[in-house]
């Protein structure tokens, strides 16, 4: 795997999560742009919708964390989450880039550059992330992605990312903003190669969050592989009504022991 650019990790040991149920959060906090609301506002929307919801994994994209702003700093502030990682997506400052907090204890942070040409037209550093955590008697592998917008270069990252995927037994979860709709060659490409797209099993509505706060896309998503497709509970886009949270809804996902 590319060495890590900046960013803070706090690994933990793997000690097994013993809740029956498991949930999933994903949001992309599209960083401190005013476009969906200031981010004080947003902030105590996204800290109630975590009261609500009490996700045990919440996978954060388009995350900013500067010296006047820290986003992971201040959600974990709010709803104290026991493990966390950040990393940026390149070395420009302040850092914009991935987050995952949880109460599920992480171990083994890694980090994938995804693919980048000098002639892409969207010239954007990103970096999918992951960890290992274990729930009951299985280690599984979390991983967080903000994929490129442009048709090409969106199917080129997927693909890079699933081939670095394989490296990884037992079941995985991979979550995060695609930017694809599921129509889109990068998402069918997953799909063909074993993913379980969640919401096409349990999912619940119709599952649109982009973009917000009247969306009519879906472009993020939440993907397993290794897993019973009857262990998924549901998964919806959240939250249903209201002020937005990001120019994104988020979505989340209800798992089984």
């Amino acid at each position: 795997m590319p060495s890590s650019p900046p960013g803070r990790i706090v690994p933990t040991s793997v000690n097994s999560y013993s809740n029956k149920m498991l949930k999933i959060l994903t949001l992309n906090l599209n960083c401190n742009h005013a476009g969906a609301g200031a981010w004080p506002q947003r902030q105590a929307r996204i800290k109630t919708l975590l009261q609500e919801e009490k996700p045990d994994i919440v996978a954060l994209q388009a995350v900013h964390v500067g010296p006047q702003l820290d986003q992971v700093e201040a959600l974990t502030r709010e709803y104290p989450y026991r493990h966390k990682l950040f990393m940026a997506a390149s070395e420009s400052l302040p850092h914009q880039g991935s987050a995952i907090l949880a109460d599920v204890p992480l171990s083994a942070p890694w980090s994938y550059a995804l693919p980048r040409r000098k002639d892409d037209e969207d010239p954007s550093f990103r970096r999918a992330i992951g960890a290992t955590f274990a729930w009951h008697s299985e280690v599984w592998q979390l991983t967080n992605a903000h994929c490129s917008w442009v048709a090409p270069q969106n199917l080129r990252q997927i693909t890079a990312l699933e081939a670095a995927l394989q490296a990884f037994p037992g079941p995985q979860c991979l979550v995060g903003d695609f930017n694809a709709t599921p129509d889109g060659s990068g998402i069918q490409y997953l799909v063909q190669t074993g993913w379980t797209d969640s919401y096409e099993v349990a999912g619940r509505g119709l599952g649109m969050t982009f973009p917000a706060p009247d969306p009519h896309r879906r472009i993020d998503y939440i993907f397993l592989s290794g897993v019973d497709p009857q262990r998924l509970l549901d998964i919806r886009a959240v939250p249903e009504a209201g002020e937005p949270l990001s120019d994104h809804q988020a979505l989340i996902l209800t798992l089984s022991r």
